[in-house]
């Protein structure tokens, strides 16, 4: 039994030796060592005893990036626009397509150089400033505003200094902040405050709304006035014929003479 295990591992030795003895520009089939196909092809037929490897090239959007014994070559890949890619460069008969993200994006995730996921560059707020713009592969850099600066606008790439109000010989009225500037007043110059100036505006605006009501009352009242006098009027001018016509009936029903 032990010269049979013996005479086994000596045969599937040399059998593995047979099969590892290609070289790198061969590759082995059926215990046979055939040429490979070299980068752009692909193998149509294998080699045999009298013939070696028939190789032909990859289709179209196919590609083989190096010497192979592949019977079909390796399909080109697509760059997803739904995940913000773009074709960086596109695919040959020996490279496969390089996607990259498009503008206002960076790669989070690279698979043998190529990206496989993009994200939105950050878009830094008032208050900031830009110390790096964003690039395919690097998400925008930002700092805080440093103390007695500050800036108004999203992706500002600089911080403007606050009013120095003494130096202009005025007086601070409201102090600068991150995202606005500090605000001045001449020396003697009183601001009216906010909600003075909101009760004002209230009480000037409740005065208009007054004489508005007032002048559509007047004018109702006016209306109401005439229309009373029109049935007056009327009222006059219909009692006489009324009188006329309608007494000596009405004295002649009751048996009354008249003298």
């Amino acid at each position: 039994m032990h010269l049979s295990f013996c005479i086994f591992l000596a045969t599937q030795l040399l059998l593995y030796q047979e099969v590892s003895s290609c070289t790198d520009s061969e590759y082995n089939i059926r215990g046979e060592c055939c040429p490979r196909c070299n980068p752009g092809y692909r193998v149509e037929r294998h080699c045999t005893s009298g013939s070696s490897t028939t190789c032909v090239p990859c289709g179209w959007r196919t590609y083989t990036n190096q010497s192979n014994g592949l019977t079909k070559c390796f399909k080109c890949q697509e760059c997803e626009s739904g995940a913000h890619l773009r074709v960086k460069e596109e695919c040959t008969y020996t490279k496969n397509t390089v996607c990259s993200c498009k503008p206002g994006y960076y790669c989070t995730q690279f698979i043998d150089h190529d990206c496989e996921q993009c994200s939105k560059h950050t878009i830094p707020p008032p208050g900031f400033m830009v110390t790096q713009p964003g690039t395919e592969t690097n998400d925008t850099q930002f700092v805080p505003c440093p103390p007695g600066t500050y800036s108004e606008t999203e992706m500002s790439t600089s911080c403007e200094p606050w009013t120095n109000c003494s130096k202009a010989g005025m007086i601070e009225e409201r102090a600068g902040t991150a995202v606005s500037n500090a605000v001045c007043a001449c020396v003697g110059q009183k601001q009216v405050p906010v909600p003075v100036f909101v009760a004002i505006t209230a009480i000037l605006g409740l005065l208009v709304l007054a004489l508005i009501c007032g002048f559509i009352i007047w004018q109702w009242r006016k209306r109401i006035k005439k229309r009373a006098a029109r049935v007056q009027v009327s009222i006059l001018l219909y009692m006489p014929f009324t009188t006329s016509f309608l007494l000596p009936t009405f004295l002649s029903k009751c048996n009354f003479s008249i003298y």
